[in-house]
């Protein structure tokens, strides 16, 4: 199976192709694709892993809260950490941000600058961009 890699610029140009030919809402799409990564998760049999999610706070960042999310509801310890950088994060962004503070297993850290980057042993590391 080959991989293609994709830059930044190519995924946004095609997330607004489908999003203008399918169509389907920007919010849509995210949950979408967080259910394929977390489908792909399952697939591996790693329930006994933890997993711990790195965000910024662009549309990226939207999709690494939709899977931290649904790993959550499929009974995963999952973490996440979203990297402040003093801005407000896009409104994808903040909707799944409020939808993961809906869930009560939820276990959300801000990173602010300046701040030592956390410590973490043993990890699944998942890094949206």
């Amino acid at each position: 199976m080959d991989v293609k890699i994709l830059s930044a610029e190519q995924i946004r140009n095609w997330d607004e192709y489908t999003i203008q030919h399918e169509p389907i809402a920007s919010i849509d799409l995210m949950e979408r694709a967080a259910q394929k990564c977390v489908e792909w998760i399952s697939n591996k049999q790693w329930s006994h892993k933890r997993f711990f999610i790195f965000c910024g706070k662009g549309n990226n960042g939207g999709d690494g809260l939709a899977i931290t999310r649904m790993l959550l509801q499929q009974g995963y310890i999952a973490a996440v950490y979203i990297l402040e950088f003093g801005r407000q994060g896009t409104e994808d962004f903040q909707n799944n941000l409020q939808r993961l503070h809906e869930v009560p297993a939820a276990d959300i850290h801000f990173i602010q600058p300046g701040s030592p980057f956390p410590t973490i042993q043993s990890m699944h590391c998942m890094v949206p961009a």
